[in-house]
């Protein structure tokens, strides 16, 4: 289960706090994920008082449970898809301390980012899909380059397995940890990211997002109302693909540097 993946968690885990007015003790197998910080509703403790809910990579009994987006996986010649099912994701905003927040506002001022920037997101985690949400770095850059005449452009360098280069005509800064960064995340006038982690956050603090769904998956499967989502219209569409994907590859040649730029318009 990923960080988007507790994102959507958190959505759901609010709606049933609103509805039961219980607190909430996650069923989850990956222990107690950095989002779950300063979460009111949230407890480690089944009492009379709180109920179990269940996170998306579990099977275990829980006294509520979502079905998430994915239905199930089964095996191709080619190796495992995904099988996804419509679902609508509820937004959750995160919850920053006040020290959190003084270091956000610290950041945006050593940086020297403006009151209005995009954040833009040009890496992605090929340990689960694969190769199938690389966009490509160039058309990145080319995006940055024509979205910097009219916008400051922020990146927020990821390090670790990421090792693309900064990115020209870009703002490109360190946070340290994962919270800070979803912070600077909460302050831009839109984004732009492959589906994932980038629109949870954005979608919470109900910033618009520009989303690169490529033949993965499908507003049908994955959609915040907000959202801007660019896909491939295909009839291997969702595909779920677990494995590098020729016709991701093909999505990914699809969806152009113009076709993208001409919906961030619509947001500048």
């Amino acid at each position: 289960m990923g960080l988007g993946d507790d994102m959507m968690f958190l959505g759901e885990a609010e709606h049933l706090h609103k509805e039961t007015g219980k607190q909430i003790v996650p069923v989850y197998h990956n222990g107690w994920s950095p989002f779950f910080k300063n979460v009111e509703f949230l407890t480690r403790n089944k009492t009379a008082e709180s109920v179990t809910l269940n996170a998306r990579d579990t099977t275990q009994h829980s006294d509520y449970h979502v079905d998430y987006y994915v239905a199930g996986k089964e095996s191709t010649l080619l190796g495992t898809r995904q099988v996804f099912r419509p679902y609508s994701p509820k937004p959750f905003r995160l919850r920053f301390s006040e020290k959190e927040l003084d270091k956000i506002d610290k950041i945006l001022l050593k940086y020297n980012i403006n009151d209005e920037f995009v954040i833009i997101n040009p890496d992605y985690k090929s340990s689960f899909f694969g190769k199938n949400k690389n966009w490509g770095f160039k058309k990145y850059q080319q995006l940055t380059d024509m979205l910097s005449k009219d916008i400051q452009v922020v990146r927020i360098l990821p390090g670790g397995e990421y090792n693309e280069p900064p990115l020209k005509n870009a703002t490109n800064i360190v946070c340290e940890g994962l919270r800070l960064s979803a912070g600077i995340y909460s302050k831009a006038k839109f984004g732009i990211s492959y589906d994932g982690l980038l629109q949870h956050i954005l979608a919470g603090f109900e910033v618009p997002c520009v989303v690169l769904q490529g033949g993965l998956i499908s507003k049908v499967n994955m959609n915040y109302q907000k959202h801007i989502m660019i896909g491939y219209d295909h009839a291997q569409t969702p595909c779920g693909s677990m494995y590098d994907c020729p016709h991701c590859a093909d999505a990914n040649k699809n969806m152009t540097v113009e076709m993208v730029y001409k919906e961030c318009e619509k947001l500048l």
